[in-house]
């Protein structure tokens, strides 16, 4: 008899709980938009824990690529639309220095079918949810540019005023892409920056040629969208433009913890979780174990996400399941 009891109370209480947590829940907001602006808004706490994480699809453009979107976003239950960046600028043949000035500015209409694919999920999830498409740095097309094989940093000391004058031209192209995008749209941006970029450029090189222009994105950008999450690429550089921007995603090899980085930075931080860890390669449980130690030390005005793109072959299920988990953490977990 006293076992019934017990099953019988805990059965009222959890009961209780989930009565409140769909009560809480209403009162948070009526959509996705809602709930990202108000855990963004620092002068309140909060109770819900938003989450999303990231994986490239193996359709790049077009129709099917729309799909993979729609259907990654609805079987996770983030809460946002992340939209990869899937299209490159054209190698061009850079065999000295001075060949950069080869390097065009594109136009809108060479960004046209990544917007298209910004286009139809806006139309589907505009009203519901944020979508925020990535937003590569004008040094990443510069990568592409070149293609591989090449060494970067011997052809930009070759001729420092040419390949400043390509990363202007590259710069000047995303904003393109940023504006047509918006126009399409996009709510704001996931933009990329890769830092100072110590790997494959000089100090010189990175502050007189490159910095400029890597900040005029995230300048754009802020600008002109209404939410934007700034990702520090995993150069292991330090990065200082941070003020412009809601929230901050760090990539691997940061020292900082998270509320660290939301007092230094003054925004809130989005991730937590390391891409190749426990999300990628542990159980259910062993996540959310995990998805605990991170929100027991992360501020109220907290994303939960990766560092970077989770592995392609990710369950979406177990996805689905820590994203639910971190969604009801606070309530889950009073103290």
């Amino acid at each position: 008899m006293k076992q019934i009891v017990k099953t019988t109370l805990a059965v009222i209480a959890l009961a209780t709980l989930t009565s409140e947590i769909a009560v809480a829940q209403q009162q948070v907001a009526k959509n996705r938009r809602e709930r990202i602006l108000q855990v963004l808004d620092q002068s309140r706490p909060n109770t819900y824990v938003p989450a999303g994480f990231f994986l490239h699809f193996e359709n790049k453009l077009g129709r099917k690529a729309v799909q993979d979107h729609k259907d990654f976003y609805r079987a996770t239950n983030m809460d946002f639309v992340k939209v990869f960046y899937e299209i490159s600028v054209p190698q061009i043949d850079i065999k000295s220095g001075k060949d950069w000035e080869k390097v065009p500015v594109y136009s809108e209409a060479f960004f046209a079918p990544q917007v298209a694919v910004i286009e139809d999920l806006a139309r589907e999830f505009g009203k519901e949810a944020f979508i925020l498409p990535t937003v590569y740095s004008p040094l990443a097309l510069a990568h592409q540019t070149l293609g591989r094989g090449k060494d970067l940093k011997k052809l930009a000391e070759e001729n420092p005023e040419a390949f400043g004058k390509a990363i202007k031209n590259l710069s000047l192209s995303i904003e393109n892409y940023l504006r047509s995008a918006r126009k399409h749209g996009a709510d704001g941006f996931y933009v990329s920056s890769q830092g100072g970029d110590g790997n494959s450029l000089s100090p010189k090189i990175w502050q007189d040629q490159v910095r400029k222009w890597d900040k005029h994105v995230s300048e754009v950008a802020n600008e002109i969208g209404e939410i934007n999450i700034l990702h520090i690429c995993d150069y292991g550089t330090p990065f200082k433009n941070a003020d412009a921007l809601y929230a901050l995603n760090f990539s691997d090899g940061s020292t900082l913890n998270l509320k660290e980085a939301q007092q230094r930075f003054g925004r809130p931080i989005f991730g937590g979780l390391e891409r190749l860890g426990v999300i990628a390669t542990g159980s259910v449980e062993e996540a959310k174990k995990a998805v605990d130690k991170v929100l027991e030390n992360a501020s109220p005005n907290f994303i939960l996400g990766a560092d970077c793109t989770v592995p392609g072959d990710t369950d979406w299920e177990k996805l689905r399941a820590v994203i639910d988990y971190a969604h009801t953490w606070r309530l889950t977990h009073k103290k």
